[in-house]
């Protein structure tokens, strides 16, 4: 009884998605830290195959999200996938654990990105399935929190298990952790889309298990059909303003938070001299969004409560005209306090960008009442990757040629001004 009322409980499904995200992000940052010392001090590789290898995870990201996404609202099943995208993670540890040429790495680094582009869209959506419309922004901010977290601790626990162990190490880890996730959802997850049932009762949903009924003191166990609605297909939702103008936030705000990461550490130690502090500048960073996302998060979903919808797109344009000041900031900065006053600042913004769209998605689906969750948050995902694999390189690149000034401005202001004109666009529309 009482295990089944965990398993059937909207709040279980939340944590296993913080979780998920959790080992995800762990798994990333635990081993993409020593990559450096595996390619060029073990393998001899060039520098340059550092960014295949980072290309490589991105690819598999797309993949993995957008083939996951059709296939799990087509057959409406999360929870069997997902447990599939868990024996996944073990699998690439394995190819980690017996790496010793480049091309396995390639292949290691393609199989976590698709375990990755699994685990980020079904997670998501999972918490889509079982929360109303228009109240999934702090729900996205807590998942997000726990990949502060594991983005804070991960790096610096793969390079103590690497120098302990060598490669062995963090990959027994990514091993372990597949399996953990594996054992949770095997043992506390119920499908999404069956609780959703009880949730939304006249949300789309086929054949459901109604045995969660004993948390209800009954003990009859029947199967209840609900008719499913219809679908929106991948194409047909990135023509919908609401997903286009999300889509475009989480592209922006990843891929600048990404080309920053390259650019600081770099900037710190040829113009201010602060060789040791690349350190220091990311745990910054971290504690400031893992205060402020929660915060975030929370004050999205009373503005939307207080002022509709159109609040959400708001929040999403002060995010990205905020950004442009960070970026400005940031830029003309002289001294190392400045400059973490505006990556800060920058911080804050982005999860203004971010928080609302990540959870746009979900509120739009429940909001049409359409069997596409799965797909909107495969876009999402492929939007993160694509943002975190093309503007840091091309930030890179400007920045070999034109310093630090010039690229975080103009790279910051391009899309960051798209952005603020699409959610102006979509404001406009609603009134």
């Amino acid at each position: 009884m009482a295990m089944t009322c965990i398993r059937t409980s909207p709040t279980s499904i939340w944590a296993l998605a913080s979780i998920s995200l959790f080992i995800d992000t762990f798994v990333y940052t635990l081993t993409v830290s020593m990559l450096p010392d595996i390619l060029q001090t073990q393998m001899g590789a060039s520098e340059s195959t550092n960014g295949i290898v980072t290309t490589m995870f991105g690819v598999g990201s797309v993949v993995g999200s957008i083939c996951v996404g059709i296939l799990s609202d087509r057959i409406q099943e999360r929870r069997w996938i997902q447990i599939a995208g868990a024996i996944i993670y073990s699998i690439s540890g394995i190819i980690f654990y017996f790496a010793r040429h480049y091309y396995q790495i390639l292949v290691f680094r393609l199989v976590d990105g698709v375990a990755s582009g699994l685990a980020c869209t079904l997670l998501y959506a999972s918490i889509g399935d079982v929360y109303p419309a228009n109240l999934l922004s702090f729900k996205v901010s807590i998942v997000y929190f726990a990949n502060n977290i594991a983005y804070t601790i991960g790096p610096v626990c793969g390079q103590r298990l690497f120098d302990l162990a060598g490669v062995k190490g963090p990959a027994a880890v990514v091993i372990a952790l597949g399996l953990f996730k594996l054992a949770l959802l095997w043992t506390f997850a119920k499908d999404s889309l069956s609780i959703r049932s009880r949730v939304h009762p006249n949300a789309y949903i086929a054949a459901v298990d109604s045995s969660w009924d004993a948390c209800s003191n009954s003990s009859k166990v029947e199967t209840t059909y609900h008719v499913v609605q219809n679908s929106i297909s991948i194409p047909k939702l990135l023509l919908r303003l609401p997903v286009v103008v999300s889509t475009m936030a989480i592209f922006t705000s990843i891929g600048i938070q990404c080309m920053l990461e390259g650019l600081v550490p770099l900037h710190l130690a040829e113009k201010l001299n602060r060789h040791h502090d690349g350190g220091i500048t990311f745990v910054i960073l971290g504690l400031v969004f893992t205060t402020m996302v929660p915060i975030v998060g929370h004050i999205t979903d009373r503005l939307i409560e207080w002022r509709g919808e159109t609040m959400r797109y708001y929040v999403m344009m002060f995010g990205s005209l905020a950004t442009i000041a960070a970026a400005i900031l940031m830029a003309f900065a002289k001294s190392f306090a400045v400059l973490m006053v505006g990556y800060s600042f920058f911080a804050v913004a982005d999860l203004c960008m971010f928080i609302p769209a990540q959870s746009a998605y979900g509120d739009f689906v429940n909001g049409e009442n359409v069997n596409s969750m799965a797909r909107g948050y495969s876009i999402a995902t492929v939007a993160w990757a694509l943002g975190a694999i093309s503007l840091p390189p091309i930030g890179s690149a400007l920045y070999s040629q034109h310093g630090f000034s010039g690229p975080v401005i103009g790279i910051a202001a391009i899309p960051c001004s798209l952005c603020a004109v699409a959610c102006l666009a979509f404001i406009l529309r609603k009134n």
